[in-house]
């Protein structure tokens, strides 16, 4: 059956002949189905992936956390983990995905965020375009949402 895929059939009189007998139950299939596509989680989000267990980032900005050292954006799982795995083993903090030492102070935080923006990081870019913003600089917040806007 085309609609539902649950019974084969060897000819087209063959189905026309079965068709009462499948109706009910290919309804119910069809409506299986059309609920699996609508309610599946997406495979992806505009957020894009988590660099490291591939899973999609979620919407909510405050469930992610942005590396200064690297620019990647990694789900708190994946940063909670490497928690973990560092205090367990009494590990030096390092970001999940490059192993760069994290900086302990926003001075060595806001050093590697100018780093990446001097790489032409689009992601660095728009995070210091944003700080900008939130300081009413609009001008110069434009000018890095540009930027980063023309390097995707």
């Amino acid at each position: 059956c085309d609609a539902c895929d649950l019974v084969r059939y060897c000819s087209d009189k063959c189905q026309q002949d079965h068709r009462p007998q499948h109706e009910t139950m290919c309804k119910e299939r069809v409506a299986e189905l059309r609920d699996e596509i609508l309610f599946r989680q997406p495979e992806t989000s505009h957020m894009g992936e988590c660099p490291i267990c591939f899973l999609p980032l979620p919407l909510d900005h405050q469930k992610s956390v942005m590396q200064s050292c690297c620019g990647k954006v990694i789900c708190h799982g994946c940063s909670y983990a490497n928690k973990l795995r560092e205090r367990e083993a009494r590990l030096q903090q390092t970001c999940p995905f490059c192993r760069h030492p994290t900086p302990l102070t926003l001075e060595g935080t806001n050093k590697n965020k100018m780093k990446r923006v001097a790489a032409n990081d689009p992601v660095a870019i728009r995070e210091i375009g944003k700080k900008h913003y939130q300081k009413g600089d609009y001008d110069t917040a434009f000018e890095y949402f540009t930027k980063a806007a023309e390097l995707g």
